[in-house]
């Protein structure tokens, strides 16, 4: 994820005209069917297993995936912007009416309690150091413009041919494919053979995801040594907080980087890191990740807060440290206590297009599985060329 050093206010571009007033609100109110976002019709993706039958759009189970932050507050004031790609310069001015869903109403009391995180498999003491610092990618062209991510797991079998042909279509220019975790091990074996040639014939990078628990991160390295050697163009380790089980010290960090670092040679290193809050910039090590990764991908899942002000957070926290490349919400929050259906087409539109502005390298959605057809349609029309 970059750093960024500009971001879009709300009011930038004002267009005050009743046409366009008008088109915005055609606009959202086409993105729901309703009153619940639209259903993605598409290609098939993956098989669960030899007997599970093929799902529409699916390529792996929203459950252990690149994990949200806490709900979103109640702030439905998100900006809209022109459907039409030539609009583009211009910035509707009239508010989205409220969002569906918002506020989140209240859950009752829980008795449900994280469980503690208990001890590493390798203990700080046991530890090694963290290797020298070598030179970064100077190519994060991976990075850049449109992405999407693919949330795949060890039995899945991935429709690499319609994945690739979706993305390309869409006019994006990386595949996000998961390939392992410190729980599931690596299985990038059953979809980077096919994935990157067939990715890299149409033009399209290929970055491959893991996800650390940093228990053991040596060993979690290895994994990494496996995907890179497969041929990927970037390596996105999906770091996490202690609530997702991860030991995410800034030393483990570290520990962890530095080798990954001395494997990677020329290809970039996306940290996945969770969004930046003023309570994960006290709790979170996201510094001990900049003398090793080469950008800060923050997971921007913005539920009922406005897109734009968060992607400007992201942009303006993470870029004291690295280039950004936000990835954004395309899944429904209500398991994680956020508000219930999809993001709108303008939502997202909002989020590609503050990031874009805001100089971001790049910007994608997680994840392939469950994204709207309004999304997807943002996310086609939306025309991401340079910084």
């Amino acid at each position: 994820m970059a750093d960024t050093v500009r971001v879009l206010t709300r009011a930038e571009r004002v267009v005050a005209t009743t046409a366009v007033g008008v088109l915005v609100v055609a606009m959202v109110t086409t993105s729901y069917a309703g009153g619940r976002p639209q259903a993605v019709g598409t290609t098939m993706a993956v098989t669960r297993g030899a007997s599970t039958p093929l799902r529409p759009a699916l390529i792996g189970p929203v459950a252990a995936s690149p994990s949200p932050s806490a709900a979103g507050s109640p702030t439905p004031t998100a900006t809209p912007l022109p459907t039409r790609v030539d609009a583009l310069p211009a910035l509707a001015a009239a508010p989205t009416p409220p969002q569906a869903g918002c506020p989140v109403p209240p859950r009752p009391p829980s008795t449900w309690r994280p469980k503690p995180l208990g001890a590493p498999a390798v203990s700080d003491a046991a530890l090694p150091r963290p290797l020298p610092r070598r030179a970064k990618s100077k190519d994060l062209s991976a990075l850049t413009g449109k992405g999407i991510w693919v949330t795949n797991w060890p039995k899945d079998r991935v429709d690499v041919a319609g994945v690739v042909a979706r993305a390309k279509a869409a006019g994006l220019t990386s595949i996000w494919v998961r390939t392992g975790g410190s729980r599931q091990g690596y299985y990038g074996g059953r979809v980077l053979p096919a994935l990157v040639p067939a990715a890299h014939r149409s033009g399209l990078k290929v970055v491959a995801w893991d996800f650390p628990f940093l228990s053991d991160p040596v060993s979690d390295v290895v994994r990494a040594h496996k995907a890179l050697n497969a041929g990927i163009d970037a390596f996105a380790p999906d770091v996490e907080t202690a609530a997702e089980g991860t030991h995410a010290s800034a030393r483990r960090v570290a520990v962890y980087l530095s080798r990954l670092r001395s494997i990677a040679g020329g290809r970039p290193i996306a940290a996945t890191v969770p969004r930046p809050t003023a309570k994960r910039l006290r709790t979170f090590p996201y510094a001990a990740f900049a003398p090793y990764a080469d950008a800060f991908v923050p997971m921007v899942y913005w539920s009922c807060h406005e897109p734009g002000d968060l992607v400007a957070q992201s942009l303006r926290e993470l870029g004291r440290w690295l280039p950004v490349a936000p990835v954004g919400q395309a899944y429904d929050m209500r398991t994680d206590g956020g508000r219930a259906g999809l993001p709108t087409r303008a939502e997202t539109w909002r989020f590609l297009d503050s990031a874009r502005r805001g100089g971001a390298l790049g910007g994608s959605l997680w994840t392939i599985e469950t994204i709207g057809a309004g999304q997807w349609s943002a996310l086609r029309a939306y025309p991401w060329r340079g910084r």
